[in-house]
């Protein structure tokens, strides 16, 4: 969730002595019904401009979003521009997408689809396209930061996004090749690199997620999915037998195992939200800044119901209601995240990081980003 990582850094920037902030949390004041307007003007623009006015259109939203969003008074500030995002698109179309879309058809053209040669180019242009993916998640985050502001103070990240995509790269194969089980180790590294690498003004965060509580929770859950697999093949295979076998087997008793087996794919979903939410708590409460600690007390079927009902949202609007279920996520997070400690932060001072000069590119280019 990348909402979460977000708002941890926002939390991060306090005001100028030493405070408690045993029960403080972040407030997000904003309403469909005011965002609606900002919608509604988007949607015309991007039918009008042919889908070109939707940089501008996602800057609006997330303008909204961010002066929503309040911290001890004060309100957030996102201070991108649609220009910034459409130039970052445009250098990524055509110094990567057009190239990478030539390569492809030549290769096309003059390797044939069952030799060596062409299985070789069809690892490397995924390999190349999972790399991209990973510098995208990088970079797109280092803009959002650059580009949030509270009380004048912005974030930033000190790192390489190639030496992050490097990582990703590595660990996503190690995850196919283990069928999942480097998954957990992926995640809390990557999380503990990209954190470390976070700063709100010149200060850095630190993380300590440990990864035995998330492997306990992940093999339940992926000896949970297996089981539950294993014993859906070992139904249908039997109720099919029984089914050739003759009349004796009715339709009602086919109807019930057809409906087991449409059951059983929502017994490794929720097992999934359920690691899932382990995981979005632990990141939170293993994350530190300069004297305060955070709390996270989503719960699996809170945080399960904020992504179905965010779903039907964006399906059943064709996607144009995608800012409403930020909003709802924005709010979510506000209200069960939590930060404790004390802290003077006269010597916070604004950040050096360097600022990218154009938007997200790669993560637009590749429909990442939920903001």
């Amino acid at each position: 969730m990348g909402y979460l990582r977000a708002i941890i850094t926002i939390m991060s920037s306090i005001g100028s002595q030493s405070t408690d902030f045993a029960a403080l949390r972040l407030e997000q004041r904003g309403r469909a019904g005011e965002l609606l307007p900002i919608v509604l003007l988007n949607t015309l623009l991007n039918i009008i401009t042919l889908s070109i006015y939707r940089f501008w259109g996602k800057t609006k939203v997330r303008q909204y979003l961010w002066r929503q969003t309040y911290f001890m008074g004060e309100a957030l500030e996102y201070t991108g521009s649609g220009g910034e995002l459409f130039k970052g698109f445009l250098a990524v179309f055509f110094l990567i997408l057009v190239p990478l879309g030539a390569i492809g058809n030549v290769a096309g053209i003059y390797l044939d689809p069952e030799s060596a040669a062409f299985a070789v180019y069809t690892a490397a242009f995924y390999t190349v396209i999972w790399f991209l993916i990973g510098m995208a998640v990088y970079r797109a985050r280092r803009y959002r930061l650059s580009r949030t502001v509270w009380r004048g103070i912005r974030g930033g990240m000190r790192g390489s996004s190639g030496q992050y995509a490097a990582r990703y790269l590595i660990f996503s194969v190690l995850a196919v090749i283990t069928l999942g089980w480097a998954y957990p180790w992926m995640r809390v590294t990557l999380f503990q690199r990209i954190m470390a690498e976070t700063m709100f003004g010149d200060r850095n965060f630190r993380v300590g997620a440990p990864l035995a509580p998330l492997y306990r929770v992940f093999a339940v859950y992926w000896l949970g999915s297996a089981a539950t697999l294993i014993l859906a093949i070992i139904f249908i295979r039997f109720t099919s037998l029984i089914y050739l076998g003759g009349p004796e087997f009715e339709a009602a008793d086919m109807d019930m195992s057809q409906g087991w087996v449409l059951l059983w794919p929502l017994i490794p979903v929720v097992g999934w939200m359920w690691y899932r939410t382990h995981e979005i708590n632990q990141f939170a409460n293993n994350t530190s800044f300069q004297g305060l600690s955070f709390r996270m007390n989503a719960s699996v079927w809170n945080l399960s119901g904020l992504v179905f009902i965010n779903a039907l949202i964006v399906v059943f609007t064709l996607g144009f209601g995608q800012p409403f279920a930020q909003l709802r996520t924005f709010r979510y997070f506000c209200d069960h995240l939590t930060i404790m400690g004390e802290i003077n932060v006269d010597w916070i001072e604004q950040s050096s990081a360097e600022s990218p000069s154009i938007g997200e590119g790669l993560a637009d280019a590749f429909d990442l980003g939920a903001v």
